[in-house]
Parts: structure tokens; C-alpha cells; sequence
């Protein structure tokens, strides 16, 4: 989800390492010398560090130093009631696992697992983590850091069974708080219930079995320096080089007709049919090494924090990502106890970041949400039986020793650095793509900035050395829906042509491209409507016509995000006057909104120039249309 609070505004990007710098070290100061004992940063000697994964099976390593802290074991595990009280009726048997799960048989297996020495080594209740300097969470600018699947089944269990550390009060603490969690109303237990799924596939993981520590997942952390990233004045750069794909998921189209000349997502990814729909983040998604881009805040997890801990599927679709892939959550949380230097409700792991190894453990999630939320809000969630635990493993170079890895989805969560809050005052004429701000192409939040925040964590130029190889092999395409036109209220035309040039700058740095799939909607949950207006007049029609308005509003329904007046966004995105206050655009704005001219012909009229063509071109019309948004869309104005 991209939002924002109004008392926390974005920051430039060259002032986020300092203000990381200055939120550390006092806190750093203030834990006193026996904290730092406790807390101390062991000196590690990488190759040995990697031997000892490799032969032990699962000794934890980061590549800049690490951390210990302690849970205090005062419960043991995790009861059948309160799983009960959470989870009603649990009873679930994945394909490639080894029993049937259910509340008593979770239940003892959580006790198994926490009453064994500690994955990590050392006494129970000990969890290592990466040493952090450089920034407000554990891991530094440019590293990365490897868990054993057992040591994040472990550390869900240490937080799901209500047990705290007394040296590390992490975000992912904060977030499941055991007095709100393991009681009381099933709605406020909706990530723990998150938690409880992932041990429900640990518990029953052949990889686990006989004291296993199973596949690996790797943290990986890109830099905060927006300023390294390419001019796009002059770029040489060809876009003809971009191996670009589409997938029209559910936009009025049938059956993900050619966007021109533009080649189509393959089906194992792209699958709008109704009895099997697939989109890059649904669970029904076989297409291996597809990098799911989450669409996050300056942090992985966006402002689920914000409602003080334990809520249900709703928020953006970040924050509904951290409820299906509940690995992801576990590790992005646990990686921080300090607030981000732009939010308090930052924390969790900065972006951009990598999880690679993670996997969808709920099902039915897509970029409508259309199928997935009460069900889970009422203790009812769909399982993704189908979660591999062994068929979808890799061996993978950690530092010149192997390993395996699950292949199926790398997680990428990184954030455009979008226009001034002020769009947040007047979201309607956003979300028609008729606001003035959202064509401005220079300063900290224009057009520019966000081509590079696109190549800042595409490009493997910023990556650890070890990092970039395992994706050089595994990340075969790079799947991503409206990033930066969600509940950042930025334009959609202009976020298509972002992705299509940073892709372009990015691309440079891979010895083999990976495509860039790009997904487009017309109810998608964080501005449902806006993106058919990336289509030509016929198109955005069949597209405006096919906005699903089902299940909006208030309530617990949650299937559309924060159009309603918060205190991040004090003006209605909603649209009472035409359409009875339902999230999707009136239909019958269609003459107004929609242009002659779509994405298909600004790529048919590019795509054989360069970056810095097509940026002089946008440059031009965007100069032109803020005078009046009304007047033209920014594709007939570059193609006029």
C-alpha cells in the first residue's frame, strides 16, 4: 500500500540516510553497556559462516555481522483452544505434505518445536539477527542476510505462542501482541492467523522432518541513493531492448487479447478465466522465477501498524501480501524494533528489499481482491494446499556453497517516491489522471525521481555480489500491476511509461533481461478504474464499464483501499455526486477520461527509441497538459 499520514510527509531520497544515521545511534546510546554485552556484534568470517550452513544444515548467516537476543520461554506452545479461538476448525492436508493438520496437531507440534535446542544454536529461545548501522532496521544498505525455513517457522512460533524478548521488542512483537491476538474477536487476530498458517505448513514439511532445517530464504537490501541512478536526459538506452509482456486481468477484456503488438504474460501467470484466474500474485501462479513486485510504503509492510497491531485482511496491497505470505511478514517485521525515519508505523524492513524463498501460504489473492478477505476476517481462510514444500526447490551459490531455495516467486517490495501529499487534498481529479502535480517530471517527486526509483531496485548495480548471482539464475521476469498509481494517487499513464524506462535503464546491468510483466485492471484494490485509463477510448470503456463496485465501502469487507477521508487523506476519493459514493469511476465520466490514444500506440510509436526520446517527449506534453488536465491525456498529447 502506498500511503502516507499527515503527520509523517515523505522525505527527499538523499535525506533518508541521514535521518537513519541520526534515529540509530541515540538509541544505540541510550541501551547502556550491558545492553550492548547482551546485544553484542559478533565478528564473522563469511566463508566459515557458509561452510557451517552448509554442513550443519542451518546455521543462520549475514554478510555483515549479526546479533543475538533471548525469548523468554514462558509459553510453551501455542494452545489447541486458542488456535480454536483463531482458527475455527482448522483442518487442512497440503498436497506435498505429510499429515493433516488441525488445531491439536498444530498445537503440538509448536510445543515440539519450542521445546527443542534453538535453530539458531545456542540455548532455547536464542534468534540471531542481522548487526544493522546503517539504517533503522537490522539489516544495512546493501547486504542481505539467510534463514532456514525452521529458523522462520521458529521465530513464528516464538511470537504466535505469545512469548517476548526482553532485549528486542521487534515489529513483528508489535504487531501480534499476545493479549489481542490469541482472544476475543476473530477479526483482531487476522495476522496471527497468518502466523498460524505458516506452522501449519511447517508442521507438516518433509523438510522438517527428523530435525531438518529445509530450504533457505535470503533478505536482501538494495541502497537508499537514488542520486547514483542514470540521467535520463540524452540516455542512449534502446527501449526496442525491454522483452515487455502484458496480462489484461479482468480490464473488460476476455481471455487477455494482444495489446498490440505487445506480447502476452504466459498463462501460467496470466489467466483471467473465472474458474482458474491467475495474476502474479494469486496463488494458481506456476510461472517460475516471476518476481512478484509488492507495491510498499518506505518500508515492507506499509501501515498495517497504524491499527495498533493484530487487524485483519484489508489495507493496501502491501499490507494484504504480509496476510497471504506470511514468511515475507515474519521476516520484514522481525528485522526491526526502531520506527522508520519516516513513519512510526514504519517497523519493519526499509526498501528496496528482496525476499526470495518466500511463498504463498493462503490462496484466491489478486490485484482485485475480489476473492479473498471476509472469509479470512471471519476465521475461514482459504489455504493454498497446493504451497510447494519440496517440488519447487533449486540449488542455489550462497557465498560459493549451496543450498536450496524455493524458486516460484521472489518477493520485491520497493516504493515509488511519488508526488507531494498534496494529491492526498484533492484525490478525484487524481484518480481521473486530471491533477496538475501529477505532471510535474523534475524535483524530489516528479516524474523523473520515479524512474529511478523503478531502477534502483530492478538493477542489480546495487545488490550484494552473492545476491546478484542467485538472481542472474532465479528471476526470470519481473511481475508488477500499477505500481506507483495506487493509494498514492499518481497517474497511470504516466506510471506505465515509468516502468517501461526504468525497466530499460535496469536491464543494463543482467546478462540475460528479464521480462517485465506488466498487469493491468480495471478494479484494482488501491484506485480501482484508474488503470483502464492507460487504454484507448474503446477499451477504457469495456474497462470503466467492468469496475466491480461489489463489497465496497465500510465494514469488514475490506475490498478496496482508503478512498474514504482519513487523517493521511482528508479529502473523499469517492465519487458521491455520480455514483452513489462507490469506489469505482462513474461510468459516464467516459468522454472526459478517456483519450484516443492508449499504452499499445505510445509503445508502437517508441519502441524502436530510446529512453531519452521518449523522456524529451514526456517531458513536452506533460509541460503541456498541467496547464489544463482536463483538456488532453498525456498519451494524445505525446502522440498528438
Amino acid at each position: 500500500m502506498e500511503s502516507s499520514t499527515d503527520e509523517e510527509q515523505l522525505l527527499p531520497p538523499h535525506q533518508l540516510k541521514v535521518k537513519a544515521y541520526s534515529r540509530w545511534w541515540p538509541a544505540v546510546a541510550a541501551l547502556g553497556c550491558s545492553a550492548l554485552v547482551l546485544r553484542s556484534v559478533l565478528n564473522t568470517d563469511t566463508a566459515k559462516d557458509v561452510r557451517q550452513l552448509e554442513t550443519s544444515g542451518g546455521i543462520f548467516y549475514s554478510s555483515n555481522g549479526q546479533t543475538e537476543v533471548h525469548f523468554e520461554l514462558s509459553r510453551q506452545r501455542i494452545s489447541a483452544a486458542d488456535i480454536e479461538q483463531i482458527w475455527p476448525g482448522i483442518n487442512v492436508h497440503f498436497d506435498e505434505g505429510t499429515g493433516t493438520v488441525t488445531s491439536q496437531s498444530l498445537s503440538d507440534y509448536t510445543a515440539q518445536l519450542l521445546s527443542e535446542p534453538s535453530p539458531f544454536g545456542g540455548q532455547q529461545g536464542a534468534v540471531k539477527i542481522p548487526a544493522g548501522q546503517s539504517s533503522s532496521d537490522q539489516l544495512d544498505w546493501g547486504q542481505y542476510v539467510v534463514y532456514t525455513r525452521k529458523q522462520v517457522c521458529y521465530i513464528a512460533a516464538l511470537i504466535a505462542s505469545g512469548n517476548e524478548a526482553a532485549d528486542y521488542h521487534s515489529g513483528l512483537s508489535q504487531l501480534i501482541p499476545p493479549d489481542k491476538c490469541t482472544t476475543g474477536d476473530l477479526y483482531q487476530a487476522g495476522f496471527n492467523r497468518a502466523l498460524l498458517g505458516l506452522l501449519a505448513a511447517c508442521s507438516v514439511d518433509p523438510t522438517l522432518a527428523d530435525g531438518g532445517q529445509g530450504p533457505v530464504l535470503i533478505v536482501a537490501k538494495s541502497t537508499d541513493d537514488l542520486s547514483k541512478a542514470p540521467s535520463l536526459d540524452n540516455s542512449g538506452v534502446p527501449l526496442a531492448d525491454v522483452p515487455l509482456r502484458t496480462c489484461r486481468f479482468r480490464d473488460g477484456s476476455t481471455g487477455n487479447p494482444p495489446l498490440s503488438d505487445i506480447p502476452q504474460t504466459p498463462q501460467e501467470a496470466c489467466n483471467d478465466d473465472d474458474s482458474f484466474p491467475v495474476d502474479f500474485m494469486r496463488s494458481g501462479n506456476s510461472l517460475k522465477g516471476q518476481v512478484m513486485v509488492d507495491i510498499t510504503a518506505a518500508w515492507i509492510g506499509g501501515y498495517i501498524l497504524a491499527h495498533k497491531g493484530c487487524g485483519g485482511f484489508d489495507g493496501g496491497q502491501d499490507e494484504r501480501l504480509m496476510t497471504t505470505m506470511p514468511e515475507v511478514m515474519v521476516l520484514s517485521f522481525f528485522m526491526s524494533q526502531e520506527a522508520s525515519p519516516i513513519a512510526s508505523e514504519g517497523v519493519s524492513l526499509l526498501v528496496p528489499a528482496y525476499v526470495i524463498g518466500a511463498r504463498r501460504i493462503f490462496a484466491n489473492f489478486d490485484g482485485t481482491s475480489r476473492d479473498i478477505g471476509p472469509a479470512f476476517n471471519q476465521g475461514n481462510p482459504v489455504v493454498n494446499l497446493a504451497v510447494p514444500m519440496t517440488s519447487d526447490l533449486v540449488p542455489v551459490q550462497i557465498g560459493g556453497q549451496s543450498a536450496q531455495m524455493s524458486a516460484m516467486s521472489p518477493f520485491l517490495g520497493f516504493q515509488s517516491i511519488n508526488q507531494q501529499a498534496g494529491l492526498a487534498n484533492d484525490v478525484p481529479p487524481c484518480r481521473l489522471n486530471q491533477n496538475p502535480i501529477q505532471f510535474q517530471t523534475s524535483g524530489d517527486y516528479g516524474f523523473e525521481n520515479q524512474v529511478k526509483a523503478w531502477y534502483n531496485a530492478v538493477s542489480l548495480q546495487f545488490w550484494h555480489p552473492d545476491v546478484q548471482v542467485i538472481l542472474k539464475s532465479m528471476a526470470k521476469s519481473i511481475g508488477s500491476g500499477p505500481w506507483g498509481s495506487g493509494v498514492w494517487w499518481g497517474n497511470s499513464q504516466i506510471f506505465a511509461l515509468v516502468a517501461w524506462m526504468g525497466q530499460a535503464l535496469a536491464q543494463q546491468s543482467w546478462d540475460q533481461a528479464p521480462f517485465l510483466d506488466y498487469y493491468i485492471y480495471s478494479s484494482f484494490t488501491e484506485n480501482p478504474s484508474n488503470q483502464c485509463l492507460i487504454h484507448a477510448r474503446e477499451d477504457c470503456i469495456k474497462c470503466l464499464q467492468s469496475c466491480d463496485d461489489a463489497f465496497a465501502g465500510p465494514g469488514t469487507t475490506q475490498r478496496y483501499c482508503c478512498m474514504e477521508p482519513q487523517p493521511w487523506i482528508p479529502s473523499s476519493g469517492l465519487f458521491p455526486q455520480t455514483n452513489d459514493g462507490k469506489p469505482c469511476i462513474p461510468t459516464d465520466l467516459h468522454e472526459q477520461i478517456c483519450g484516443e490514444n492508449g499504452f499499445a500506440h505510445v509503445y508502437d510509436h517508441f519502441k524502436g527509441s530510446t529512453v531519452g526520446e521518449l523522456w524529451n517527449a514526456v517531458k513536452t506534453a506533460a509541460a503541456t497538459v498541467e496547464a489544463d488536465p482536463t483538456a488532453t491525456t498525456l498519451f494524445d498529447a505525446m502522440l498528438r
